[in-house]
């Protein structure tokens, strides 16, 4: 991310990419986000967002929410049993520290079905991991039983609320746009698009800043491209910088 700007009445913008949008949302490098807020704030620097990151954010929920609410939520209650099962103990026995075993391979596949897939979100789902385990082991520490229905029961409760939470903050954010951020329709250029592409960045990365740069050229208005992607965007900087003129 860069630094913060040092002229005490900038003239720009900056637009966000979808990382910076979903950082917020999922309280995530909160010390960077929350300087970039500052740092806008105190500069007067607008926050923009073009509709292609509005769209990606949107998605990127929307399956996260479906994740937990479906696999995640349908299937742990299976697995577990299916796992007593195989190792012949009876179904309605307090859950031990097998169980819990079976919990973290599960997850270990949900992390890996996310990564392979694209379907959604890492770190909601970790979330939930590590309050399933540190649930479990504080029960079992504590010598308090609990049957697998019970802990499912549990679970739901903590799934709908962590859902409900992001989505809700998902809404206030982009949505309603009460937040530091504004949406801005962009009409992309498939000229300046492929230009973009031309330097290997590819969709949807391409169309967040194909964006900003037709806005930095129909206003002429100093836009800087904010992001946290350094896999694909920040280690091209360079290129986007000189061949496109986008900061």
């Amino acid at each position: 991310m860069r630094p913060a700007l040092t002229s005490p009445s900038p003239f720009g913008c900056f637009f966000l990419d979808t990382n910076i949008i979903l950082s917020d949302i999922l309280k995530e490098n909160t010390p960077r986000i929350e300087k970039l807020k500052k740092d806008s704030s105190f500069h007067g620097i607008s926050c923009y967002i073009t509709d292609s990151v509005e769209k990606e954010s949107y998605e990127k929920v929307q399956q996260t929410s479906n994740f937990l609410g479906r696999t995640v939520r349908e299937t742990i209650k299976y697995h577990m049993l299916e796992s007593r099962k195989k190792r012949g103990i009876p179904l309605a026995d307090p859950i031990t520290s097998d169980d819990v075993k079976t919990l973290e391979d599960l997850f270990s596949a949900y992390h890996d079905a996310i990564k392979t897939y694209r379907l959604g979100l890492s770190s909601p789902v970790s979330l939930i991991e590590e309050w399933a385990v540190s649930f479990l082991g504080n029960k079992i520490d504590q010598r308090v039983s609990i049957t697998i229905s019970q802990f499912v029961i549990e679970l739901v409760k903590r799934l709908l609320k962590l859902i409900s939470s992001f989505e809700d903050s998902y809404d206030d954010l982009v949505k309603y746009q009460r937040g530091f951020v504004k949406v801005r329709n962009i009409t992309l250029d498939s000229r300046i698009v492929s230009s973009v592409k031309n330097l290997d960045i590819h969709k949807p990365d391409c169309d967040h800043i194909a964006g900003a740069l037709i806005h930095q050229t129909s206003t002429g208005e100093k836009t800087v491209f904010v992001t946290l992607d350094f896999r694909s965007v920040l280690n091209k900087r360079r290129a986007i910088v000189g061949q496109l003129g986008l900061e």
